[in-house]
């Protein structure tokens, strides 16, 4: 959006707050992060009576200004948040551009909630899954470090980071980490159960089965992804056509098919490694160090 159309827009399109102050809503404030701009393009244009934070403000500056009229003595605090950004008729104008591949959708509702979760999860997915890749390739063993790495960084790190997207109100990341730290522990669990004597390994059939369903889900969430950028749908492309592969080595038990499966893995791995890193350090350095 240019400066003349975001002038020209009503004067109650746009978020009072947008690009005022780094301590009430760091959005559109100095360097706009790519996960911002999603955001933006969701709220602060027009729909800014529905954000969470737009609304806390809002409400806050209603008690001050209250609190004022009464005679209250609150002045140190209308001056940290002074309300005279709701009689602002001049918001800055809110600019346009390509979504983030690992775009977190969200407002940081305060300072000490600023922190993304999202480079945590994309971690805990790739590094577990190169892991799961080279030892699918017969580089590894499957021992206690890959069962811990599953059980602690793929599965618990991963439903953390989910549980705080859901904080966010971001239903596609929430879903996206939960579901993938729940795999982890699963498949986990298929291994750790039979040898403390809880049920028996699955048979061929049914790892086949598991596999192909989880292949599909991330079917689905590729096509979500597409609407957040290039970066995301490749790693979903290849995290599907990695649980595809896993599935056709275990229904066949070719060792070729399990090595093709592991690099691909491998490869998946990598890529959510990457995004997780570039938007770690894309969100400390305030600008795109790394393209995503």
């Amino acid at each position: 959006m240019t400066a003349e159309s975001g002038a020209a827009m009503a004067d109650d399109s746009i978020c009072p707050y947008f690009g005022m102050d780094e301590d009430l809503c760091d959005v559109g404030c100095g360097y706009i992060s790519p996960s911002d701009v999603h955001q933006i393009i969701r709220y602060c244009r027009a729909q800014h009576q529905q954000c969470p934070r737009c609304q806390q403000l809002a409400a806050h500056f209603a008690e001050q200004q209250a609190a004022a009229r009464s005679g209250g003595a609150l002045h140190s605090a209308r001056r940290e948040l002074d309300p005279a950004p709701l009689n602002n008729r001049n918001p800055a104008p809110l600019i346009s551009g390509a979504r983030s591949a690992t775009a977190c959708l969200s407002l940081h509702e305060s300072s000490a909630e600023r922190c993304a979760p999202v480079p945590l999860g994309l971690l805990g997915t790739g590094m577990t899954i190169l892991l799961l890749g080279v030892q699918q390739a017969t580089l590894l063993p499957l021992d206690a470090m890959m069962i811990a790495m599953g059980l602690f960084y793929g599965g618990l790190a991963q439903i953390i980071a989910g549980i705080f997207e859901w904080r966010r109100n971001q239903s596609f990341a929430a879903t996206t980490f939960c579901a993938w730290g729940l795999f982890w522990l699963t498949l986990v669990g298929m291994v750790a159960l039979p040898r403390a004597g809880i049920g028996d390994l699955p048979s061929p059939l049914a790892l086949t089965s598991y596999l192909v369903l989880w292949g599909l889900f991330s079917g689905v969430l590729f096509i979500g992804a597409l609407r957040l950028g290039r970066l995301l749908p490749l790693i979903f492309a290849n995290l599907s056509l990695f649980l595809f592969l896993l599935a056709l080595s275990e229904a066949h038990t070719l060792v070729a098919l399990d090595r093709l499966a592991g690099w691909q893995g491998v490869l998946t791995g990598i890529l959510a490694v990457y995004a997780g890193c570039a938007q770690m350090l894309n969100d400390i350095y305030r600008r795109p160090l790394l393209p995503t």
